[in-house]
């Protein structure tokens, strides 16, 4: 028996409440599905709007979602995208029929289990997952600036003054790199396959209750093919020639020898991480990029990425007519094409585009083949960068990059050659 897309989506969906905590009293909560739209995009890179969010939610199926909006969901589930969602999952499809059946059976027990813990909460007994900080909680690292990939760190940790019912640790923003821990230990490590600029937590029952930076120094610009945001250990490529006729590139050729899977859905991040003291409050970001010809969605994008002590900036440039999921994110302002006039982000991005970030004591502006099309002004201190970044849907080509400082000292300069 052959189920629709609608009937996979509404389980994708199921699974994503149980999960994240989607829905409280049955009813559907705004504010998380925009916790959720911010999710997808940390990890996938894909934006999703609100209003796509709440038509999904809402079974709303005028129009089948993109390809690439299913991917991103089935992403978060840790699968590899959406066909893989579908066949791991058909096997739970063929069950349905027998879980009607059992549905009024589960409600009664499920009603008796709550009944219980009513009483046994009233009766003043210890909640499960509480958490009860008494003291100080020490989390340390012997070293945490290290050079090159892959590098090992040793944590060291004392939560002897918590009380929770499971500790863990997470060495990055991906929750699939948590592992359980021993609340009596004292040490454990952690291995990273990326450079970049790592916050690595600690975690009592679902409350972080430390964090310690982990700055990992590449030596010069340092590409990754990625499948899926949550790939553990993504294929890097080292003592290859990838800077060409004054251009950074991975050619097919390259990727064909590494055994990619051009039939799949896959990004390339390229990272130059160090410390460029350069403030966040004052810098001028140059580069010249664009995407190569390998196009695998009807909206292909790239994507600059600065990171900072603190957070991110970001800038993502869709292809024409695909402005709807175009986005920046400067200092804490953060805007989507799907509420906001982006149309400056869409241009030809198979042609080079010269895209400039320049800011000026928290005035921020964006600036695409020298026409100032974005200004923002932002709060927050994000402290002073730390990594560049750059990724492309399949694979880009960067020829010219240079930051500066808020004197026009130019601090850091690369144009390939």
């Amino acid at each position: 028996m052959r189920y629709s897309t609608e009937y996979y989506i509404r389980l994708c969906k199921e699974q994503i409440e149980k999960r994240y905590f989607l829905v409280e009293e049955n009813a559907l909560v705004q504010r998380n599905l925009e916790l959720l739209s911010q999710k997808i995009e940390e990890k996938t890179g894909v934006s999703i709007s609100l209003s796509t969010l709440k038509r999904i939610w809402k079974d709303d199926f005028k129009q089948r979602p993109q390809t690439a909006t299913l991917n991103a969901l089935a992403a978060i589930l840790d699968y590899k995208d959406w066909q893989e969602f579908v066949e791991r999952n058909q096997d739970r499809a063929k069950r349905g029929p027998v879980r009607k059946i059992l549905v009024l059976f589960s409600v009664f027990v499920a009603a008796c289990i709550l009944l219980w813990a009513m009483i046994f909460l009233l009766s003043g007994t210890k909640e499960q997952n509480e958490l009860l900080v008494t003291g100080d909680i020490n989390f340390s690292a012997k070293n945490t600036e290290l050079l090159g990939v892959p590098s090992t760190v040793i944590f060291n940790y004392d939560v002897s003054n918590v009380e929770a019912d499971s500790f863990y640790f997470q060495q990055s923003w991906n929750d699939k790199l948590r592992k359980l821990i021993d609340p009596d230990g004292q040490a454990i490590s952690s291995i990273y396959y990326e450079s970049g600029f790592h916050r690595a937590k600690l975690i009592a029952n679902r409350t972080k209750i430390a964090e310690l930076p982990v700055h990992i120094l590449s030596d010069g610009w340092e590409p990754h093919v990625y499948y899926s945001s949550h790939d553990v250990t993504p294929l890097y490529f080292k003592d290859e020639d990838i800077i060409n006729n004054g251009t950074l590139h991975i050619p097919a050729r390259l990727l064909q020898e590494k055994n990619i899977d051009f039939s799949e859905y896959f990004y390339t991040r390229t990272v130059n991480s160090r410390k460029f003291n350069v403030s966040s409050d004052n810098f001028t970001f140059v580069s010249r990029m664009k995407l190569d010809s390998l196009q695998y969605s009807e909206c292909p994008w790239m994507s600059l990425i600065v990171v900072t002590d603190v957070h991110i900036f970001q800038v993502r440039l869709q292809n024409k007519g695909c402005e709807h999921h175009a986005y920046y994110k400067l200092g804490e302002v953060q805007r989507g094409g799907a509420n906001n006039d982006l149309s400056a982000l869409g241009c030809n991005i198979y042609q080079w585009q010269e895209l400039v970030i320049r800011v000026r004591n928290k005035h921020a502006t964006i600036s695409i083949n020298e026409i100032d099309c974005i200004e923002e002004e932002f709060k927050e201190d994000f402290g002073d960068i730390v990594a560049l970044i750059f990724v492309f849907e399949r694979t880009g080509s960067i020829d010219y990059v240079s930051l500066a400082d808020g004197n026009g000292t130019t601090i850091f300069e690369d144009d390939f050659n």
